[in-house]
């Protein structure tokens, strides 16, 4: 999944797409007094946000969720390192890395000779 628009859309994205989400708060790029930056759903993220800081939701932002990301980053922050920290939990497949020698072999079936 890949959207990119403001926050708020983004957020309300992923709570449709991922119901069981968690979010964690990179506080190095959301500078937020007083909040814990771990354990977040998008909805309470939506309803934090508005009440304390509405100028985050406006942001152009681009949330990617694959097999090796999921995240957010506002764009005019820093499209390095992510404003979010998204755990989708167990909704994708591990990302794809090649294989050790040792796993090779034993996935390869037994064939006697």
């Amino acid at each position: 999944m890949y959207l990119e628009d403001i926050l708020i859309v983004c957020l309300q994205g992923l709570n449709s797409r991922y119901p069981d989400h968690v979010i964690d708060i990179n506080l190095d790029i959301m500078t937020l007094s007083d909040i814990n930056a771990k354990g977040w759903k998008a909805q309470e993220l939506i309803k934090h946000l508005n009440a304390k800081a509405p100028h985050f939701l406006q942001k152009m932002s681009r949330m990617i969720v694959d097999s090796c990301e999921t995240a957010i980053y506002l764009l005019d922050i820093s499209e390095e390192t992510p404003a979010l920290i998204l755990h989708c939990q167990g909704k994708l497949p591990p990302c794809h890395e090649p294989k050790s020698k040792n796993a090779q072999k034993a996935s390869r079936p037994n064939i006697a000779v």
